[in-house]
């Protein structure tokens, strides 16, 4: 009866031992780790819910990739475009003093100019962020215009073609290419798999949507470098003292206003391009408000706070000590009265 009733103290006595030992090790971990589970069993609710914020953190956090990326692109389009503003200006100058009568033999020095300016701004729009051309549209590796004595081309067409199926080449590209990337918009397809325009971002650039293609009625250029450069070729062709080529003047006149218009749409795409911008630097600010109140709430669920730990810790120390003493009188007196039986 006696050796039962130790066996029976002795198996409660070390069953409440390795529970306390137990919650002596739970609680060291947590100090430890600072998290207030482990495993999925520990907290099932809690587990479940981290791991939803987390699988849309992991999404913010590539769709804010993306979101970085179009900023820098466009910063660098902005900053490219800039430079074009600034030398349509100059050339609007140089435009001016070779319209003046009192010009004279200048005209030449004005002329070489122009073409000069011409050349810049094709150089300064084939920039690059990356390893892709910024204005090249969705076919960023290769390079978007070309300036040779047949023209200028973008993307391997001749942008004051008379050829319709060329100008209808370009309005497609310009007006018709999109490039989408998810920037937390809810990037969707429709049910024959094309994307949502409102649910994603085009980040495809045109060149030719900046300066311009095709020929007006009077068969000139719309493209402002071809007109830069065409009036530059008529300064460059008049005589020591200036004067135009027979019928040159007039020309040089007409295009005078088409290059007045050239320069305003200029302008007008580089302030639409400037608001784009503006909005992609503030989608990016709402992105990285929303991933820091994610990790928050990821914290708020996974953490604990490191006073609560200790102190549990410590309560956990105190009862595992407590079962050691218990248990070494519940031996001691069992032993003793094992053996006076």
């Amino acid at each position: 009866m006696i050796r039962s009733t130790t066996n029976s103290v002795l198996k409660n006595y070390r069953y409440n031992l390795q529970h306390s030992t137990n919650i002596l090790n739970n609680s060291r971990d947590t100090v430890l780790t600072g998290r207030r589970y482990n495993s999925f069993a520990d907290d099932p609710a809690s587990v479940s819910q981290s791991f939803h914020l987390r699988s849309s953190l992991l999404k913010l956090d590539s769709q804010y990739g993306a979101c970085e990326s179009a900023v820098r692109k466009y910063d660098v389009a902005w900053s490219t475009l800039n430079t074009v503003v600034e030398d349509s200006k100059r050339a609007k100058e140089a435009i001016l003093k070779g319209g003046d009568d009192t010009a004279g033999a200048g005209r030449n020095a004005l002329g070489k100019e122009l073409t000069q300016l011409a050349k810049d701004i094709v150089h300064t729009m084939n920039a690059k962020y990356g390893d892709n051309f910024v204005f090249a549209g969705a076919d960023g590796l290769n390079v978007p215009f070309e300036f040779n004595e047949n023209g200028l081309f973008y993307r391997g067409i001749n942008v004051n073609s008379t050829d319709p199926k060329d100008i209808e080449a370009l309005k497609l590209i310009t007006e018709g290419e999109k490039k989408y990337a998810d920037i937390g918009l809810g990037l969707k397809e429709d049910a024959n798999g094309e994307i949502i325009t409102t649910s994603g971002y085009n980040i495809a650039m045109h060149g030719t949507k900046f300066l311009g293609y095709g020929q007006d009625d009077d068969g000139d250029p719309k493209n402002i470098v071809s007109i830069i450069s065409r009036m530059g070729q008529i300064l460059e062709g008049c005589d020591d003292n200036g004067d135009f080529k027979p019928g040159e003047r007039e020309e040089y006149y007409r295009l005078s206003s088409k290059f007045e218009k050239a320069a305003a749409s200029l302008t007008n795409e580089y302030t639409t391009l400037d608001t784009q911008a503006s909005f992609l630097k503030e989608n990016k600010k709402n992105m990285e408000a929303t991933s820091f109140t994610l990790q928050e709430q990821i914290l708020a669920i996974e953490k604990v706070d490191p006073a609560d730990a200790i102190i549990s810790f410590a309560w956990a120390q105190y009862s595992y000590n407590a079962a050691l003493k218990v248990g070494n009188s519940i031996l001691s007196q069992s032993l003793m009265d094992y053996m006076s039986h």
